[in-house]
């Protein structure tokens, strides 16, 4: 999978993107954070279909999302085969292979879906976020909810440096490839992938220790305070959404407890 998939594409004119980052950012997450612990799969459901909505909002290409489904979507596939086979008491079906038992249970299945089902509410979320908010308002809107300065500068850094490790890793592929290492064996391919997968780890290493170097070198420390990012206050608009959705997210935690 290409990084440019998980690049950061807010430049699109839609409602969603006119919604103020910090109300969108705490949003989203809560509903990442909620869709992890539900207990009813109708309820991950309906919060699925809540994302889907807010997508079609974004004027986003369907594509998109469905290429950031596919790779959690086929791992969670060895989840659900996991837990299908090992997980219950009530026997649905059951074979022998090789005398080997094979048993299908159940709790298992239900489990099973149940978490499938959380991974692709909980991944749609995170792409929404990703698509509709830029990077920098989700950081800064974490340091306003009080993350630890050092977490969230880490993560300014590694979104912004890790699509040039990876534009060096495609470099080195192309002049790789321009010298004919793709016509050698099954087993040279390997070893030279390996090759470049050291040198650009090496590469990645040096260079945090230089940007880390001059960062320092400019006064940098944990306890350094940044220039406030948000100049503006949040418009009525805004908290109404925000209001709506809580109140939303409340109601769907509270039916998930009592039933």
């Amino acid at each position: 999978m290409d990084l440019s998939q998980f690049k950061n594409v807010s430049n699109v004119d839609s409602q969603l993107n006119l919604i103020d980052g910090r109300i969108k950012t705490v949003t989203f997450l809560s509903c990442i954070v909620i869709s992890a612990v539900l207990s009813r799969w109708y309820l991950v459901i309906l919060l699925w279909v809540i994302a889907i909505i807010f997508f079609s909002m974004t004027k986003m290409k369907w594509n998109s999302l469905i290429r950031r489904l596919y790779l959690p979507f086929g791992l969670s596939w060895l989840v659900f085969l996991s837990v299908v086979f090992t997980n219950g008491s009530h026997i649905l079906w059951s074979t022998t292979f090789l005398g080997i038992p094979i048993v299908l249970y159940w709790e298992g299945l239900k489990l099973g879906v149940l978490i499938q089902l959380r991974i692709m509410a909980t991944v749609s979320f995170g792409s929404l976020l990703a698509f509709s908010t830029p990077m920098i308002e989700i950081l800064e809107t974490l340091r306003l909810c009080k993350i630890p300065t050092t977490i969230i500068d880490l993560a300014a850094m590694m979104y912004r440096y890790v699509f040039i490790i990876e534009e060096i890793a495609h470099n080195m592929h192309i002049a790789q490839v321009s010298r004919m290492g793709d016509s050698v064996s099954w087993a040279e391919k390997i070893k030279d992938t390996g090759k470049v997968a050291g040198y650009v780890i090496i590469k990645s290493i040096d260079k945090s220790v230089s940007i880390y170097n001059a960062m320092l070198s400019r006064g940098y420390n944990e306890h350094t305070k940044s220039i406030g990012y948000f100049t503006e206050g949040i418009s009525m608009e805004n908290w109404i959404f925000g209001f709506f959705m809580a109140v939303l997210l409340i109601g769907i935690i509270t039916i998930n407890v009592i039933t």
